[in-house]
């Protein structure tokens, strides 16, 4: 995935009417393992499903599994926020919220509670999510994320080795 949410990264083709991407200088791979728990989490983040939040998270690496009430409960608020746009039948609007204000109203509290760093995995995953938020923001773009998200989701195909604990799950 090419990782750099700068806008000079891309060319518009006015002719075809698409984007090209022309930088892949922040290009990186990710571990099957982790793509797999990544998308879990990401659809229970669109769910609002709490306890697979968590389990996911722990997978992952973002938290131990001994973290405070109040870390979880900011770390879960914080996932659900990100996962908004994911959840909303129909298509999203960006201007419609403030993510980006809402993620930074909690990170005071996950920096304070937090056990361990987030793993390297999603540093560069989210520096392109946000940048891709960020720019659905200042596009005022309206985007079927969770049609989307469903539509990557059941096409996937997950590792031998994984668990299946949403498999009847979707988007609300």
């Amino acid at each position: 995935m090419q990782t750099d949410p700068n806008w000079s990264n891309f060319l518009y083709d006015s002719v075809t009417k698409t984007i090209n991407l022309i930088d892949f200088g922040a290009a990186r791979d990710y571990p099957k393992r982790f793509v797999d728990d990544y998308l879990r989490m990401v659809l229970a983040c669109a769910n609002g499903d709490r306890d697979v939040v968590i389990e996911m998270s722990k997978r992952l690496g973002f938290l131990t599994g001994t973290e405070s009430e109040i870390m979880l409960d900011a770390h879960v608020q914080a996932s659900f926020v990100v996962g908004l746009p994911f959840a909303k039948p129909g298509g999203y609007d960006f201007c419609s919220t403030n993510i980006t204000q809402s993620i930074s109203n909690l990170g005071a509290t996950m920096l304070k509670h937090r056990l361990t760093p987030p793993p390297d995995e999603v540093y560069s995953l989210h520096r392109k999510l946000s940048g891709a938020f960020l720019a659905c923001i200042k596009l005022g773009a309206v985007v079927p994320c969770g049609e989307l998200l469903l539509k990557v989701y059941n096409e996937y195909q997950f590792g031998e080795d994984s668990i299946s604990i949403l498999s009847n799950r979707s988007v609300s």
